[in-house]
C-alpha cells in the first residue's frame, strides 16, 4: 500500500489524484491552488518561503507575487477556520506561510478490476458486457479519494483468457483484485464478484447480484457501493448518475469502449460504429459523443483522416457532449487538444485541460494530456509532475512511459530517456509506440543502426502510419543512408494513412542537410495548421533552423504573444 492522502480536520488531500475532499465530498479547487495547499501541508508546522512556493507551483514561468497571495486567500476561504476558530494557514510577514493544523498521513489502497468473465451460452453481448462492467466499476471507484484503481487499458490483456486473480494482481502491482463473472439468462443478468487480497490486509469477500438487463446500471451501482463499503471509502457523487435509460444504447457504448481500448485500426472502426449506434438510440446520451470526440481526435493526429476534417467532427462531438453533461472530462480533453493543435488558442487549451484534471484527476488520461501541453510550452518541471501522477495511477501505460521518455529527451537527459524506453518495450514488445521511442533514444545516443532497426519495427507494427515512416526516414538520414531516407518518405505519398505531414518532413530534411527544403516544409505546416507544428518551440530535431528569420516568423505565427 503506497503513501496516500494527507488528512487534517474534516479534510483529506490526495497528492496523486490532485483532489481535496471534505467529509467525503469533493471540494472545488483549481489545480494551482491544490499544488500550493499540498506544498504547505507536506511541510506542516514549518515556514515555507514565498519564493520556494512560487518556484514549486509555477516552475518554468514568471509570475507576480500577487498570484501567490490570491491563491492563499482562495484556499483559506475554502478551508474556513479550524474548530478552535484559528485559520489553517498563518502568514509570516516578509517570510512566507505556515500550515498549522495537525496532519495525518494515510496509505492508499491500490486495486484492479479485471474484466468479468462470461458464463453460460454465448450471446450477442459476447465479451463486451464483462469488459463494460469492469470499465464502469473502474470509473466509479476512481472517484474515491484513498483508492487507486488501475485503468481499463491496463486490465484489458486479461479480457480474453482465464487468469489467476492473485497472479494478475502481482503483475499489476496492486493490493487487491476485484474478480467476477456475468451470466445472462433471458431478461436477467447475474453478477458474482469476489475481492481477492494480493498483499496487505485487504478484506476478502464474495457476493452475487441479480437484476433485469434493463436495470444494468443499477446493478453496476450496487456492486460499486458494495466494494466501497468493503474498502471503507465513499464514492463521488458522479457515481450515481444514470448515463442512459436505454439499455441497448448503453450496451452499444460499452461495446464501443471495448473496441476503443484495443486500438487496432479494425477495432477503432468498430468503436466508431458502436458510438454512433448508441447516439442513434439515445440522442441525449453524452458519453458516446465524448467517445467519438476522442476517436476523431486520435485518427486526426495520426493522419488516418485529414486532421481538419477529423477535428472538426471531434469539436462538434465534444461540444455536444458538454451540452448534455458539462462534467465530462473526456470532452474537455478533446476541446483542449483542438485548441492546442488546431486553433493555437493557448489560454483555452490550458483552461480545458486543467478543467479535465479537476473533473477526473483519479485517472491517468487528463494528467497525460495536460503534461503534453506543458511539454509543448517548455514547462518541463510541471510536465514531470503531471506525468508522475499519471504513472502512479496507471503504472503499466505505454503512453505514460513514452511521455516519460519524451521528458528525458526534451530535457537532454538521454540516459534516463533510454532507460525509460527499455522498460516500455519490456511492458509491450509488440506495440509500435514503445519501439518508436526506443528508436529515438538509440539515435540520440548515436546508435543509428539500432535506431533504424527499431523504427522499421515501429512502422511495420503501426500498419504504415506516416509518423512512423517519418521517424524511420529520420533515423536513416542520421545513419548516413540519404537515398533510402528519401525513398522512405516518398513511399508514403500515395496513401493517406502512410503520408508524412509537412512538419514531420522538417526533421528529416534537417538531418539530410536540406535546410531550405526544411524551412519550406515548416512554412507549409503552419499554413495547413499541421497538428505537429506546435512542437517547434522545444523540438531538438530542428538543428540550426531556430536561428533563421523564416523560422522566427513561423514561431510568431503559431505562438504569437503567448508566454511560456
Amino acid at each position: 500500500m503506497e503513501q496516500g492522502a494527507l488528512e487534517f480536520g474534516p479534510f483529506r488531500l490526495d497528492p496523486v489524484k490532485h483532489l481535496l475532499w471534505k467529509q467525503g465530498d469533493l471540494v472545488a479547487l483549481a489545480p494551482k491552488a491544490v499544488d500550493l495547499l499540498l506544498a504547505l501541508v507536506e511541510q506542516a508546522g514549518e515556514v515555507v518561503g514565498k519564493q520556494e512556493l512560487m518556484d514549486r507551483v509555477w516552475p518554468d514561468s514568471f509570475v507576480e507575487e500577487a498570484n501567490l497571495s490570491v491563491n492563499v486567500a482562495t484556499i483559506r476561504k475554502v478551508l474556513g477556520d479550524r474548530p478552535e476558530g484559528q485559520p489553517y494557514i498563518e502568514t509570516l510577514s516578509r517570510r512566507g506561510y505556515r500550515f498549522v493544523a495537525p496532519v495525518k498521513k494515510l496509505g492508499r489502497m491500490q486495486i484492479a478490476v479485471l474484466p468479468f468473465r462470461s458464463l453460460g451460452a454465448e450471446s450477442s453481448d459476447g465479451p463486451y458486457l464483462g469488459v463494460g462492467l469492469a470499465d464502469a466499476l473502474i470509473t466509479r471507484l476512481a472517484s474515491s479519494a484513498p483508492v487507486a484503481v488501475r485503468a481499463t487499458r491496463a486490465v484489458m490483456k486479461y479480457a480474453d483468457a482465464s487468469v489467476d486473480p492473485q497472479r494478475a494482481g502481482q503483475e499489476l502491482d496492486v493490493d487487491a483484485v476485484l474478480d467476477g463473472t456475468v451470466q445472462v439468462e433471458g431478461t436477467r443478468v447475474r453478477v458474482t464478484v469476489q475481492m481477492v487480497p494480493v498483499r496487505g490486509a485487504t478484506p476478502a469477500w464474495a457476493e452475487s447480484f441479480e437484476a433485469e438487463r434493463t436495470s444494468l446500471f443499477d446493478l453496476q451501482n450496487a456492486v460499486a457501493e458494495r466494494v466501497a463499503r468493503a474498502l471503507e471509502v465513499r464514492l463521488g457523487d458522479k457515481s450515481t448518475r444514470r448515463p442512459s435509460a436505454d439499455f441497448e444504447a448503453y450496451q452499444a457504448f460499452v461495446k464501443g469502449r471495448y473496441f476503443w481500448s484495443r486500438f487496432s485500426p479494425a477495432d477503432v472502426q468498430k468503436a466508431f460504429e458502436c458510438f454512433e449506434e448508441a447516439i442513434k438510440r439515445d440522442a441525449s446520451f453524452a458519453l458516446p459523443h465524448a467517445g467519438l470526440a476522442e476517436a476523431f481526435l486520435a485518427v486526426g493526429a495520426l493522419n488516418v483522416l485529414p486532421p481538419a476534417m477529423a477535428w472538426a467532427r471531434a469539436k462538434a462531438e465534444a461540444e455536444r457532449a458538454l451540452e448534455l453533461d458539462e462534467s465530462l472530462a473526456e470532452a474537455h480533453v478533446a476541446l483542449g487538444a483542438i485548441a492546442l493543435f488546431q486553433s493555437w488558442d493557448w489560454t483555452a487549451a490550458e483552461s480545458h485541460l486543467e478543467r479535465a484534471v479537476g473533473l477526473n484527476a483519479g485517472t491517468a488520461g487528463p494528467h497525460q494530456w495536460y503534461a503534453l501541453y506543458l511539454h509543448i510550452r517548455g514547462r518541463f518541471t510541471e510536465a514531470q509532475r503531471e506525468l508522475e501522477r499519471a504513472r502512479q495511477l496507471d503504472p503499466l501505460s505505454i503512453v505514460v512511459h513514452a511521455q516519460l521518455a519524451l521528458q528525458g529527451y526534451l530535457s537532454g537527459d538521454h540516459a534516463a530517456e533510454l532507460l525509460q524506453c527499455e522498460k516500455n518495450v519490456e511492458l509491450e514488445p509488440h506495440q509500435f509506440l514503445p519501439r518508436w521511442s526506443l528508436g529515438m533514444a538509440y539515435a540520440n545516443q548515436g546508435r543509428f543502426e539500432e535506431a533504424v532497426r527499431e523504427h522499421r519495427r515501429a512502422l511495420e507494427m503501426s500498419g504504415g502510419l506516416g509518423a512512423m515512416r517519418a521517424s524511420l526516414a529520420w533515423s536513416l538520414a542520421r545513419a548516413g543512408l540519404a537515398d533510402e531516407a528519401r525513398a522512405t518518405l516518398a513511399a508514403g505519398d500515395t496513401v493517406m494513412m502512410g503520408a508524412v505531414s509537412p512538419y514531420q518532413r522538417v526533421a528529416v530534411e534537417v538531418a539530410l542537410g536540406d535546410l531550405d527544403a526544411a524551412l519550406s516544409s515548416l512554412e507549409r505546416a503552419a499554413e495547413a495548421h499541421d497538428p505537429w507544428v506546435v512542437w517547434l518551440k522545444v523540438d531538438p530535431m530542428l538543428g540550426p533552423l531556430p536561428e533563421t528569420p523564416r523560422f522566427k516568423a513561423v514561431l510568431e505565427r503559431v505562438f504569437g504573444g503567448a508566454s511560456a
